[in-house]
């Protein structure tokens, strides 16, 4: 009787669980939630660097600077 029971409730039982823990282990999501992490993060900073760039005239300084500089070596 003590092997019936062993054989039809806990073997399934325990087979079943290893199973769960195998996928719990399985990290193949987790390289997914990086990217959307990093990309989260790098429009974050895009953010703040354009809201800071469209209240100051720097970013047209140095394209200023850089179009003349090109213009100076070429002509």
């Amino acid at each position: 009787m003590q092997r019936a029971i062993l054989r039809w409730v806990v073997v399934p039982i325990h087979c079943r669980l290893a199973a769960l823990s195998e996928r719990a282990l399985d990290d193949r999501g987790q390289t997914t939630a990086e990217y959307v992490l990093l990309i989260l993060g790098a429009a974050t900073i895009a953010i703040l660097v354009t809201s800071w760039a469209t209240g100051t005239d720097r970013i047209t300084r140095l394209f200023d600077r850089v179009l003349n500089s090109l213009i100076n070596k070429v002509g």
